[in-house]
């Protein structure tokens, strides 16, 4: 029996021997976002997708939601090739899914591609006596180290204001950003309910974005941890609940270590502070990680107050983490504490809320109101954090918002940390602390 995560290996048809071109030109993918290569038409028989995850030096899962469920090509091939010949040069066949009430997406991994190449591909759905093509989509494998890297993040895009589409307007800038772009991180709340309504809004809302790069979301408490965002993602290797509930991707001089603040068992937070120090402790020069709820906020509804200053952030220090991204919290602030940056991003399209009166330590940045991304561009001995803003919210329709930044830094990678005592410390105390608090939760 065939399983919607059951994983199909790629078997190709024809080799190409151009040359890889290891990096597009950001003006060149953007018009890929937002239009197929070739002629490719929409196909109206898929319900979501197809969307690339679970990248990795030389795989990457090609997802899509059809039904009934058909059978399919996925066809792919390096993107300086196709754009030269038309011809993707390989081909996946994936038979039809038997779909179930938790399993409906279909999972096609590609096996066998070459480190730090960008690719093109399409989903050909095969009925009887027809094929239809989806829109071309891109991803890029991971690179090499001392390779710069580049990424999107945002968070809390669940559908909560009625009018015109706030997700599509993020959605649509993300698309057409010049970025070139590796990969995709959400921070959670994806959707404001998981239930069929709110996921096919979002996939149309998001279908051009997802066309750019590989999304890999962690888990929001909208997302009430059901089994349609583990059937609807495939996400680097990692723990819990179908080894999707924190996870961890390497990828050149870049590591990114999810998490899930919405467990609430005891063991689940000690499996993910092992996962976190396991992951956060390789050879990367940049260390970045991501989970939904607030480390520190000033939102005057969800503001600091879950204890994961005490439960992650020691850990942070001790590891060097550069930026730690979260979301919930649906407005822009960014917090140093530490010698790290924390970032809540909430402004995926979400109702924007306000800031208490007054902020928590260590905020720099505080901007309310607003719809927005972030965009991260990192180089050995540098990253760099960029903040758009879309649209502000000022009635029906919101205000959009071309080329302003709500925020812009940078972080050399030598910048100022806490002394080696101070840290040990730190550590110390957060660990007494920590096992202090994890023993309450036991009761």
């Amino acid at each position: 029996m065939t399983r919607a995560t059951r994983r199909h290996r790629s078997r190709p048809c024809r080799r190409s021997s151009s040359t890889v071109r290891r990096r597009a030109v950001a003006v060149g993918l953007a018009l890929l976002a937002v239009a197929p290569l070739s002629g490719a038409a929409a196909v109206p028989g898929f319900g979501h997708g197809p969307y690339a995850g679970a990248p990795s030096v030389d795989e990457v899962t090609i997802s899509w939601l059809v039904s009934p469920p058909l059978p399919a090509r996925v066809e792919y091939g390096v993107e300086e090739d196709y754009r030269v010949t038309g011809v993707f040069g390989f081909a996946l066949e994936v038979p039809a899914i038997e779909q179930d009430a938790f399993h409906k997406t279909t999972h096609a991994t590609i096996g066998g591609l070459k480190p730090a190449t960008d690719y093109v591909y399409r989903v050909v759905l095969r009925g009887e006596g027809e094929e239809a093509a989806s829109p071309v989509g891109r991803f890029r494998t991971a690179p090499l180290a001392g390779t710069p890297v580049s990424f999107v993040v945002l968070a809390d895009t669940q559908k909560q204001v009625e009018g015109a589409s706030r997700l599509a307007l993020v959605g649509d800038a993300i698309a057409t950003d010049e970025l070139s772009y590796d990969f995709i991180l959400h921070a959670g709340d994806v959707v404001e309910s998981p239930v069929d309504t709110y996921w096919d809004d979002w996939f149309v809302s998001f279908d051009h974005m997802l066309r750019r790069a590989p999304f890999l979301p962690v888990l929001g408490n909208h997302e009430r941890n059901h089994r349609s965002y583990y059937d609807a993602f495939a996400l680097p290797p990692g723990g819990g609940k179908d080894g999707k509930q924190w996870w961890a991707l390497h990828w050149g001089d870049v590591v990114v270590c999810g998490l899930d603040t919405n467990v609430s068992r005891v063991a689940d937070y000690y499996a993910q502070q092992d996962w976190a120090r396991t992951h956060l402790a390789g050879p990367e020069e940049h260390k970045f990680v991501i989970f939904h709820h607030p480390v520190f906020s000033s939102d005057a509804y969800h503001g600091s107050g879950y204890s994961y200053d005490v439960i992650y952030h020691p850990i942070f220090v001790e590891h060097g983490v550069d930026i730690v991204f979260n979301g919930h919290a649906h407005n822009y602030e960014r917090i140093e504490r530490d010698g790290i940056t924390y970032l809540v991003v909430g402004g995926g399209g979400a109702t924007p809320r306000e800031f208490a009166p007054e902020h928590v330590d260590g905020s720099v940045v505080a901007t309310e109101g607003h719809y927005f991304y972030v965009r991260v561009s990192t180089s050995p001995g540098r990253i760099a954090v960029e903040v758009p803003s879309v649209a502000v919210e000022q009635g029906e329709p919101p205000t959009m918002t071309p080329g302003l930044l709500l925020d812009a830094l940078e972080l050399p990678a030598a910048r100022g940390r806490l002394p080696l005592g101070l840290v040990a410390l730190l550590v110390a105390g957060g660990a007494v602390l920590a096992a202090l608090l994890l023993g309450l939760l036991r009761r």
